[in-house]
């Protein structure tokens, strides 16, 4: 049994909605001491037992009050019962056990020098003898009463950090999805106006090829290409609010230009000690432009994982094909750098929601593919499926 689930067990000992199983438990142990253990016990004792039992019941809401009452039927047992008072003495221990696992301060001290008196005004030997079952047995219930004290504190405490925890960690996550989102978001600017630029351009030289054309059809070119440039100049105005200058790096990149950008991930990595196996498809250069700038962001960042926690050394395979419609991508590494034992252990997310991991989720699932970041037995695998943005041929 761990030591979670004894806390646990103590814990609903004491609480206030377990009180009728354990004056059931009290009663019944105190009703077989009577019966079996006791020396032919007379309706006094058993009147004195059975009101320690209930006396008890006060510990939840009263108990200090409840102790003290206890030890006062102690002595009243010590005092007219015709047999040793044996379940006031276990009902006066328990009492004071539950002072001290609930209260701290002077009320235990108290309530042991109550009970101490107790067992002192009704010597049963000599003064040392005395002394000394007065000190056990009022000392050993507080001793156990604060030690389940601390416990119960200590699993408060550690409920509460775990709860602290797991807030920050939501609040990473949220922060990590908003920083995406906004990375995403200039990055739709920059797609935006790569077309806008490239429509303006081709009604500007389309208005110049046809200087003869009718009055209608070169209003509505000059039209269009007003707008074009308005458009154009409100992407600029809406990238200066969003832009961050701490972030650096390209927000866009043509499909055409997506194995060149690769390429050179996997040279920089080459550079710092990593072994890049690649297997790209020259069909890439065929998916959609948002597809293309995820397809890198998910190279870079995997790299980059790999440097920081594998290190020099380590040899990874990347592999992005298109098949069905869709593009797969897949970055593994075998971890045999100098640091891949701590990597294995806590150094990389096991269950991969690093905050890099999640912008990086976040992004293939808003795009409507699919994330996988996870070790394949001594080995970790970064893996998406993403579709192209283009129709599947027949």
């Amino acid at each position: 049994m761990s030591s979670a689930e004894v806390t646990r067990g103590l814990e609903s000992w004491l609480d206030e909605r377990f009180l009728p199983v354990r004056l059931l438990v009290l009663l019944v142990s105190a009703v077989g001491c009577l019966l079996f253990l006791g020396d032919a016990p007379s309706t006094i004792d058993w009147t004195i037992g059975l009101l320690a039992v209930l006396v008890t019941a006060g510990g939840v809401r009263w108990p200090l009050a409840t102790s003290l009452a206890a030890s006062g039927v102690l002595l009243l047992g010590f005092e007219i019962g015709d047999t040793g008072p044996v379940v006031p003495k276990v009902a006066a221990a328990i009492a004071l056990v539950e002072l001290s696992a609930r209260r701290s301060g002077w009320q235990p001290w108290s309530a042991a020098c109550a009970l101490a008196c107790a067992y002192l005004l009704h010597p049963s030997g000599d003064l040392a003898a005395n002394g000394y079952r007065a000190v056990v047995m009022a000392g050993a219930p507080v001793l156990i009463g604060v030690l389940l004290r601390t416990a119960r504190e200590g699993a408060e405490h550690a409920r509460r950090e775990a709860h602290e925890i797991a807030q920050r960690r939501d609040a990473e996550v949220a922060a990590a999805r908003a920083v995406e989102r906004t990375a995403i978001a200039r990055e739709l600017h920059d797609l935006i106006a790569h077309h806008v630029s490239s429509t303006v351009l081709r009604v500007g030289v389309a208005r110049h090829a046809m200087p003869d054309a009718p009055p209608g059809a070169l209003e509505v070119l000059d039209d269009i290409h007003a707008s074009g440039k308005a458009t154009l100049t409100d992407l600029r105005r809406l990238l200066a609010i969003l832009r961050d200058p701490a972030m650096t790096g390209d927000s866009f990149i043509a499909p055409a230009d997506l194995p060149a950008a690769l390429r050179a991930v996997v040279d920089r990595a080459r550079q710092s000690g990593i072994t890049v196996h690649a297997a790209v498809t020259e069909d890439i250069a065929e998916v959609d432009a948002v597809v293309a700038l995820t397809l890198l962001r998910l190279t870079q960042e995997g790299v980059s994982n790999i440097a920081k926690h594998a290190g020099p050394g380590t040899t990874a395979h990347l592999t992005i094909i298109v098949q069905d419609g869709e593009v797969r991508f897949t970055l593994r590494d075998n971890g045999s750098g100098p640091s891949s034992r701590a990597r294995l252990g806590s150094g990389r997310p096991a269950d991969g929601h690093g905050l890099g991991l999640i912008g990086l989720h976040e992004r293939v699932e808003l795009l409507g593919g699919a994330f996988t970041a996870a070790r394949v037995g001594t080995e970790w695998e970064l893996a998406a499926r993403l579709p192209t943005g283009r129709p599947v041929p027949a």
